[in-house]
């Protein structure tokens, strides 16, 4: 099983891709946060207790970019060809898969950290460049933690089942933008109504704005950990259908 984890994790330290993406991410919540949270905040936003709050899970938004990482991982092997390395180099798919698992799962968290820090610091340093003061902010620690950890892995984990269960890169980024922003929102428009906060990148979104959040949405029923609950069962279901797709498809 190490040899397999230090493999997935050399893939994933070598290739461009994974530099180029993260440090974009990083610059884009730099130059949000620090100008337009910070050096550009609006007098009432100043007198915001839950304002820096705001800025961590507002800063969030970009993990969709650790979800892409995912994607590029495990189908950058399927359009190279370089698969047939992997599966014959271990006596077991379900270890392979494992080790793309937690390969994923530790750069998820890494990205949302990084994303979770650097958002808040960089528009207090905005605030203070512009010579204004925030008033004393509300910061529930490790609810905040949980609540960003869970969404950042969670988005991850989904490009990461997409792409196996697509095993195309296009494909599979094209359906991570297009089923949050189009399909949900159609099904939950033209037939779900109400029930729609139980479809799966709903429900992630409850988990980071769901009711007693910072700027949550009215329309948010679900309670952060009911939210999670429902998203799990999703991951669930996906996890075993790109398991057992994994093990069968090019298998003799």
């Amino acid at each position: 099983m190490i040899t397999q984890l230090k493999a997935e994790f050399r893939k994933l330290l070598s290739v461009r891709s994974t530099y180029v993406i993260t440090g974009l991410v990083a610059l884009l919540v730099i130059f949000v946060a620090f100008y337009l949270e910070g050096w550009r905040l609006s007098p009432a936003a100043l007198h915001d207790p839950n304002q820096l709050a705001g800025d961590v899970t507002g800063g969030l938004t970009t993990t969709v970019f650790g979800a892409i990482v995912a994607i590029l991982l495990v189908t950058h092997e399927y359009r190279y060809n370089t698969i047939i390395y992997s599966l014959t180099a271990s006596n077991s798919r379900s270890k392979i898969l494992l080790a793309k698992f937690v390969t994923v799962s530790a750069y998820a968290l890494f990205l949302t950290v990084l994303i979770g820090v650097l958002s808040p610091v960089m528009a207090y340093l905005g605030v203070h460049a512009h010579g204004h003061t925030l008033v004393p902010q509300v910061l529930h620690h490790w609810n905040l933690a949980w609540r960003s950890m869970f969404y950042g892995w969670g988005y991850a984990m989904a490009g990461f089942i997409l792409a196996l269960t697509t095993r195309n890169q296009i494909a599979s980024i094209v359906s991570l933008f297009l089923i949050p922003s189009l399909v949900e929102q159609l099904l939950g428009g033209l037939l779900l109504k109400h029930n729609s906060v139980y479809m799966p990148f709903s429900s992630l979104f409850q988990v980071l704005n769901g009711p007693g959040t910072a700027g949550a949405p009215t329309s948010s029923t679900l309670s952060p950990i009911r939210a999670a609950g429902v998203y799990c069962i999703y991951l669930v279901i996906g996890w075993i259908v790109a398991w057992v797709l994994f093990l069968k498809r090019d298998a003799n």
